[in-house]
């Protein structure tokens, strides 16, 4: 007989205890091990999200100053959905307060109805034909350089604060593999940050 847990009745991510967080976060590790690179590394994180927390998408973006930058999105294909493209830049003017939170660390949870202290969520949950999200700061030797974000489309359950600190967890792990390839490439490549807001600053609300 197998031991293998069957798919349907694995616990979800709201359900499990500090432990089995912890069991996820090996599987993480095991998911990023021998990656190098952000393009590796990203894909890789975006990935066990979207898969760990159920999510129809998962980006992982990056942020320095007063820029956001989406390295890697994956998602369900969802008709009339909005795309931006991976690897353009946006200004952190369109979402202050999501910058705002995770600047300091706490990162947050929005749904339709209930934006979290995320007010420009209502409008790119709606965008997005999104109905709930998580964001959580990706950290690296005390700075914040980047976010990791889930969400689901119209119609699936709502994301809770259970949840949101099974994100924070995760991302913390990511920083550890990320951070060093962030400040090689901020080190090395002078392009990689737009110079001034008329660079690559986009009208529409750009990803996570």
């Amino acid at each position: 007989m197998s031991d293998e847990t069957p798919e349907a009745s694995r616990p979800l991510p709201s359900d499990l205890p500090a432990v089995s967080r912890l069991a996820a976060g090996n599987a993480l590790r095991d998911r990023l091990k021998d990656k190098a690179g952000l393009g590796p590394i990203s894909d890789a994180a975006a990935s066990f999200l979207y898969d760990f927390f159920d999510a129809d998408e998962s980006a992982v973006s990056l942020l320095k100053g007063e820029w956001f930058r989406t390295l890697v999105t994956v998602r369900a294909a969802t008709p009339g959905q909005l795309q931006h493209p991976d690897g353009d830049t946006y200004s952190v003017k369109q979402y202050p307060n999501v910058a705002r939170l995770l600047t300091s660390g706490s990162g947050y949870v929005a749904s339709i109805g209930n934006d979290g202290g995320v007010p420009e969520s209502q409008d790119f949950l709606r965008r997005y034909r999104m109905t709930t999200c998580i964001g959580a700061p990706i950290t690296y030797g005390g700075d914040v350089v980047g976010e990791v974000f889930v969400s689901r489309v119209a119609g699936r359950s709502h994301y809770t604060g259970r949840e949101l600190a099974g994100v924070l967890d995760l991302a913390r792990q990511i920083g550890y593999r990320m951070g060093p390839a962030v400040k090689a490439m901020d080190a090395n490549d002078a392009s990689w940050w737009p110079n001034d807001t008329s660079a690559s600053e986009i009208g529409e609300l750009g990803d996570h």
